[in-house]
Formats: structure tokens, sequence, C-alpha cells
């Protein structure tokens, strides 16, 4: 059995391959743990401490598969509609992985962001939009860089942009420990170029880090978020995929079109064009709130439905509970918003994704698709050669095709940066 202990100011976790260790193993590891980090920081002596028991997988050469943690929200009480906090900047289920950062190991949970190109972590939790977001992102671990015999600041700062605020960087050096080994990356992070090479930035990024140092044997990575309501079947894989989080083959969806999109797991919601959002408000008869949000009766959750994405022979079949969420007790709505600006884009968040199996291929710029199903894990590493996702067929079986659908077309090709495609709605 291998077990390991790494500590932040108010949370331990206990990381364990093989057989659960005895309670009185764990109660000596964070005993210690918590002796330590008493002495390194006298103010966390006071801290309430979570201990969180964590499974090592094994890993695979030539792969990393780290589990997605799923956190919820507490409802979000809007007193119906009351619109003091925009809905687009509410969360009530987030996608987290925990990475062990620095010596001594500091255990610090980081959202899963597809529309992002950065590692970053210690967020000013005191922004955060709501009261429940700003006790999420309390408890979610802090980097202590004082902490760490490895920290390296590399003095120079950065300003992020995103698509609601942005974030004030500092960029450093530190080791993250490689999941159910012995191995650490080496990170490092220079400063951000101005200029952009067409596809990725001028210095390596963590995924670029993995390849060149040996971990993975591509830049390929996968991701299954799982079910809305499930707490298994949720994983990232660098460098390779899961057979068995799947059905069928996955399809490339490289095509010339017009329309841009983004893939992007840290938003709960789906934006698309105000054409769109009309049709489905139409279709579902569905109330506009005040809110923004389309409010649909909460027994449309447990109707055998689907809202189906068309990526050329490709369809993604959303079930209505995987598409709606419940925001507070007899309040759902349609995981939508309409996309706001000149443009026509859209994003694509977590009411879509959720469905879904993508395969990120940056090695190539390529990205492929299938529908999501979880019949167990059969982890494969993918080589760096283009459409090596394509030999590769999902054990899965594809599962009933559900009787009432409602259908939007799409195209969708990578264009500057691999996590964007391009869609054509039609």
């Amino acid at each position: 059995m291998q077990l390991s202990g790494s500590l932040s100011c108010n949370m331990i976790i206990v990381a364990y391959s093989g057989k659960p260790p005895a309670s009185e193993i764990i109660s000596h590891i964070v005993s210690n743990l918590r002796h330590r980090l008493s002495i390194a920081d006298t103010s966390c002596q006071s801290s309430s401490i979570t201990v969180i028991m964590l499974t090592l997988a094994e890993t695979k050469k030539g792969l990393l598969s780290f589990p997605i943690v799923h956190k919820r929200s507490h409802p979000l009480n809007l007193g119906k509609r009351d619109n003091i906090v925009a809905l687009g900047n509410v969360s009530t289920l987030t996608y987290l992985l925990t990475l062990q950062i620095g010596t001594p190991l500091q255990p610090v949970e980081v959202v899963l962001d597809t529309g992002s190109f950065e590692l970053w972590v210690d967020p000013t939790c005191a922004t955060a939009a709501t009261e429940s977001q700003e006790e999420k992102c309390n408890a979610s671990g802090r980097y202590i860089p004082g902490l760490s015999s490895t920290y390296v600041n590399k003095n120079v700062t950065q300003y992020i942009g995103y698509g609601k605020g942005g974030a004030e960087i500092g960029y450093a050096v530190d080791n993250i420990l490689v999941p159910g080994s012995s191995q650490f990356i080496s990170f490092l992070a220079l400063k951000l170029s101005s200029d952009c090479n067409g596809f990725n930035l001028y210095y390596n990024n963590l995924i670029d880090e993995l390849y060149v140092q040996g971990i993975t044997q591509s830049k390929v990575f996968s991701i299954a978020l799982g079910g809305q309501y499930s707490e298994s079947g949720s994983a990232i894989i660098f460098g390779g995929l899961n057979t068995k989080k799947f059905s069928g083959k996955v399809v490339s969806t490289y095509e010339y079109s017009t329309m841009p999109a983004l893939l992007n797991t840290s938003s709960t919601w789906s934006y698309l064009p105000q054409h769109l959002f009309n049709s489905l408000e139409n279709n579902f008869n569905a109330t506009l709130s005040e809110d923004g949000s389309l409010e649909v009766p909460c027994s449309m959750v447990e109707q055998p439905g689907t809202v189906d994405f068309t990526f050329g022979d490709l369809t993604i079949r959303v079930p209505y509970s995987e598409f709606i969420s419940q925001l507070e007790p007899g309040y759902c709505a349609l995981g939508v918003l309409p996309r706001k600006g000149s443009y026509d884009r859209a994003v694509l968040g977590d009411s879509f994704l959720r469905s879904a199996y993508i395969v990120f291929d940056q090695t190539n710029q390529h990205l492929y698709m299938a529908n999501y199903r979880d019949c167990s894990t059969n982890e494969q590493t993918l080589s760096g050669d283009v459409g090596a996702a394509l030999n590769l067929t999902g054990q899965c079986h594809s599962g009933h095709h559900l009787f009432a659908s409602i259908s939007m077309c799409w195209f969708i090709a990578p264009s500057a940066f691999v996590l964007w495609v391009c869609a054509l709605f039609l």
C-alpha cells in the first residue's frame, strides 16, 4: 500500500493506493501534519481542518489521469429571480482538480477551465460573486509559497482578461506531484508575450511541460465531466483517453465554417446566439425570467427527452436531466443564456459538455467528440500521430435514443487557439 499526506492551512489530504489505511494510521498522519503546519505558520494553529481521503489511481506510462471533483453550491435563494447577482456569474456545480504543489506538498483545488491557458492558484476569494462562492473558494486550500523550499519567484506579473473580469497573476516555479507516483513536474511559467504564435504561447504551459518532461507521449488531453447528479465517472486524462467513457468512434470536428464557439468547462451555462435562444424558449414553452434564464417546470428533469447538437455526422444528445438545472427549490431553468455582443459567438458550457466526451489534440490542432457514457475504466495512451484517437472505439453501449429531441446543427473547427472551435448554426 502506498500512503502519503499533504497539507494546507485548512485542508489535509491523505492519499493512498491499495487497501484503505486503518483509522489509527490516518489519525497519526493528520496529527503529524497539523503539528508541522502550526510550527511553520502560527496563523494556522487555531484553524479548523478538513481531512480528505483520496484514492490514487495507478499511473500508466505515457499518460496522466486526474479524477475530477464535483463541488456543489447551496441553493441560490435568489428571491425568485432577485437580480442582485447576474445569473451568468453564478455556478451551482464546479469541477475541480486536486493538485499537490511544493515541498512539502500543499493540496490545492483548481477549477478545470478549458477556456484558459494558465495554471494559477490563490485567487482573491473576497471578490467572488456570491457568499456561497466565497466560502467555496476559501475551502479549496491555499498554496503558501513561503512554506515550500522549491518555490522560486520569477518577479513577473501579468493581467489576464476573461469573459467576465480577469486575474492579476505573478509567475513562479515549483514542483507538482504526479498522482500515483513519486515523480514531480517541475513547472516553469515565464512572462506572457503580447504576441501569440497563432496556436499557443511562446512559453510552455502545463500540457507542454507534461510532454517535454516525458510524462505524456503527446499534447493530447481528454475530458469526461460526468453527470450533473453523479459523483463518479469524471476524469481528465493528459496524454490519452478512456474507451469506457464513450460509445462508438470519436469523430473529428475539423471542418471549415464561420461562427466561433468555445468549449468551456468553467462555464456552468451555455451561451447561444439570440435566435437559437429564442428557438429554445419557444420549443420548451419556457418563461423568460427577470434574471435572463428560461424557466421550465422542474418535472421536465424527469422526462425522457434530449436537446440534440449535430456536428456533421455526429449528434451529441443532451438529456433534459443534464440540460436543466435546479437553481432553488421549485425553480428550474434551461442551462442556456443568450450571447451578448455585436457578433455571433457561442460558448458551450457544462450544460452541453456533461453529455460529450471531448478529446483535445494540441499536437495536431484537432478536436474529437463522442457521446459520453460511463461503463468503468480503460485508459489508453495516445501518440502524437494525426488521427490517433480515431483508431480507438468506445466500449460502452450507445443506449436507447430517447423519443423527444430538439435539434441544433453545428459544424466546428479549430481556430487560433486549440480550445476555440468554429460553428455554423443552421
